[in-house]
């Protein structure tokens, strides 16, 4: 037998408040596995190599009864969320052993799949329409995992947040040579896929961050006037380089006609509504005519997904698109490294992964 620890979701977060290490979410090693001869039901058996901590995790640690885009953990059950796998059996067509996979698996050392503890199946009827069963992103083949870039890079720049930046700079900002964009947090691992997917097409790229080190960062990805909002003001400087055509959240420096894209505010996971900042120039979206697009990435994915796939390990073979992760290592550490995720105002750039094992 082997030993299978795991990442559980033990008690919902009052309200907003953040998770606790070993009350809210925490190690569970008293289960072992047998991967000779567990039975796979048709299914097959992955060991996991890589987690990925994500700030949509967050929302799904909810009270059921408040009702948002994702589905919600169950207590007891183990968290579930995005991975890099290895298949060690199978009995599932199409699926070998050695293959190398991605996609949303419950975060323990080995799982049969497909996975059934920690899911939340969805009933549409159950759920208002534009929820999105997070848990229905099944396991996808690595397609080149032997390529000149490691497969942490499938939690980054061609995970989900690589993703999201694709979806939403394609499907909504859609920019051209020439005109200029402003992205907020821009050495986040959405931010810093956005400043490169711009700059690809030859725009202006304006870039704020939180930190001298964030800011060095996007400096090496391309943006060409990176600022650190703690040491700038904000309007000051969008006015000085401006007019901008396209903003990844902010109105003041926008041209008429402007667009803004939002696709998250991790700042106001962890606080009460009546603590979330209050749009205070909302005059500004009359008169200069802006349109405002919140989005998921579900919205795009039917049109979008295979470009994706198609466009983004190709820029990732040829040098075109970086991305920097933070490294922690360990199952053991892997709830505080979902805490850590949650808290913002980090001073250093990169897309936090747990190293798990090897192979």
């Amino acid at each position: 037998m082997q030993s299978n620890p795991r990442v559980v979701f033990a008690e919902r977060p009052v309200s907003r408040e953040l998770p606790v290490v070993g009350k809210h979410i925490l190690l569970d090693t008293s289960r072992t596995i047998d991967i000779e001869n567990v039975a796979l039901n048709g299914g097959f058996l992955t060991k996991t190599l890589i987690l990925s901590p994500e700030p949509a995790m967050r929302d799904r640690m909810r009270d059921p009864a408040s009702v948002n885009y994702t589905t919600v953990y169950k207590v007891g059950g183990p968290i579930t969320g995005f991975a890099v796998v290895v298949v060690l059996r199978s009995e599932k067509e199409g699926v070998n052993v050695g293959d190398y996979m991605y996609g949303m698996t419950t975060w323990e050392a080995y799982t049969v799949q497909p996975y059934e503890e920690g899911r939340v199946h969805f009933k549409s009827e159950d759920w208002p329409p534009g929820t999105f069963d997070m848990d229905s992103l099944a396991l996808q083949v690595v397609p080149n995992p032997h390529g000149n870039y490691p497969l942490s890079k499938y939690t980054s720049v061609m995970g989900t947040p690589g993703l999201t930046a694709f979806v939403g700079f394609e499907g909504i900002i859609k920019g051209k040579a020439g005109e200029t964009i402003f992205v907020s947090a821009g050495a986040s691992g959405v931010g810093s896929v956005v400043v490169q997917l711009a700059k690809l097409k030859g725009m202006k790229v304006i870039a704020s961050a939180g930190s001298d080190a964030k800011v060095e960062y996007l400096r090496n990805i391309g943006a060409d006037l990176p600022f650190n909002y703690k040491k700038t003001n904000y309007s000051s400087f969008l006015a000085a380089h401006g007019p901008i055509n396209y903003c990844w959240v902010t109105l003041e420096a926008l041209t008429a006609y402007g667009l803004v894209a939002v696709c998250g505010a991790l700042a106001h996971d962890n606080v009460e509504p009546s603590q979330h900042y209050r749009l205070k120039n909302a005059y500004l979206i009359h008169m200069k005519r802006i349109t405002i697009r919140g989005f998921i990435v579900p919205d795009f994915l039917p049109q979008l997904l295979g470009r994706f796939f198609e466009e983004v390990p190709a820029l990732m073979a040829q040098g075109k698109l970086k991305s920097e992760e933070r490294n922690i290592h360990g199952i053991e550490n892997t709830p505080e490294a979902i805490v850590d995720m949650l808290k913002s105002g980090h001073g250093v750039a990169g897309k936090p992964v747990v190293i798990i094992a090897q192979e």
